[in-house]
């Protein structure tokens, strides 16, 4: 089979972790910089842990651009605590999650929907403790139509009118897949209702792609998909008597031979108290800071808060050897949630916990 042109090589670099001493493809694994915006993405065991009975959560990223049609993922997830009214000594969440990653031209992709199951048991007033389980249908797709071969090349540049005498078909290939996580969740309240002291903490550990399922490529070998380990940790560390606190986060992804190690920290500062007695006044919080990819992006963030409403903003500026062609633009991601009830309401109604902020 011909080689293929640049664009092609780099959209599989980009998009595969591309091997070509062994001519394999292995896949990555959808991310996001902002991880905690997709929650059982990065551990099913987190289902369902949050302030409130309801969250949903829209996600969008789109990435080197600067270089060619943009690789774009989404996703939408929704998730839920069931008897958490009930049961005094813990409660069960569930989550579904919908998510679609397009690379490039030949819209080389995937679509995962997940379903996660998490149990969440409280330990005591300060701790608890979550394991969580998830399962997974997958599909691969390509459009090879937008293939482009070297003897499309006609001296001085691509011309799709020439044939690729290449019979080539590809036919999108379906999985199933599980994965499994566990949670440690630990916080303290504030000492007086506008002391701002709270303090929280979560760390967790998942293992995904138990099974290792098989990925058939065409115009590749078959290869099964690397089991993965995640580490991840967050703290929320409320400054004593000021409307300000740090947000310290770090995510390791362990993978085949790929790795990747992301170190957060935000600042958050509470732009209005909600109204004690009354509930009029809603609490609004900004949060400014940044993400970093080691050896790969630095990622400024900004996030808002306002009641149940949530939206957060960031930016990859690429540091890594794709600088050349990228010129240091890697690209944007967003994303929206709302939790229902209210998550700050203090003590009306929806178990309010500071070890689930």
């Amino acid at each position: 089979m011909k080689k293929y042109t640049l664009h092609i090589t780099l959209l599989l670099s980009l998009t595969l972790n591309f091997k070509p001493q062994t001519s394999k493809l292995f896949a990555q694994d959808i991310h996001f910089t902002m991880y905690d915006a997709v929650p059982m993405l990065t551990n099913p065991a987190t289902t369902g842990i949050f302030n409130g009975d309801h969250r949903g959560v829209i996600n969008y990223r789109s990435q080197w651009a600067s270089i060619g049609k943009p690789y774009v993922t989404y996703s939408v997830n929704i998730d839920g605590g069931f008897f958490k009214h009930k049961w005094k000594n813990g409660y069960l969440g569930m989550g579904l999650g919908v998510y679609k990653d397009v690379a490039g031209e030949s819209q080389l992709g995937i679509t995962k929907i997940n379903l996660s199951l998490s149990s969440i048991v409280y330990l005591d007033n300060k701790n608890s403790a979550a394991v969580g389980l998830m399962g997974s249908w997958a599909q691969n797709s390509m459009n090879p139509e937008n293939l482009r071969w070297d003897v499309q090349f006609d001296g001085q540049q691509y011309n799709p009118a020439l044939s690729s005498n290449e019979a080539f078909t590809f036919e999108s290939n379906n999985y199933f897949d599980f994965s499994a996580g566990a949670l440690w969740t630990y916080g303290t309240g504030t000492k007086t209702l506008s002391s701002h002291d709270e303090l929280a903490s979560k760390a967790g550990i998942a293992f995904y792609h138990v099974t290792r399922p098989s990925q058939q490529i065409n115009f590749g070998e078959i290869d099964k998909l690397y089991s993965k380990w995640a580490f991840h940790s967050e703290s929320y560390i409320g400054i004593s008597n000021s409307r300000l606190a740090l947000v310290p986060k770090t995510l390791f992804y362990f993978q085949g031979p790929t790795r990747e190690f992301t170190l957060g920290l935000l600042a958050r500062y509470i732009l209005r108290d909600e109204s004690l007695y009354t509930g009029l006044l809603k609490e609004m919080a900004i949060s400014m800071g940044g993400y970093y990819r080691v050896g790969d992006a630095f990622v400024p963030s900004i996030e808002f808060e306002l009641s149940s409403f949530a939206v957060g903003f960031s930016y990859d500026l690429n540091v890594s050897g794709l600088t050349r062609a990228s010129g240091g633009n890697g690209g944007p991601e967003i994303f929206i949630r709302m939790i229902n009830p209210n998550p700050f309401q203090y003590g009306r109604g929806n178990r309010s916990s500071a070890r689930f902020r």
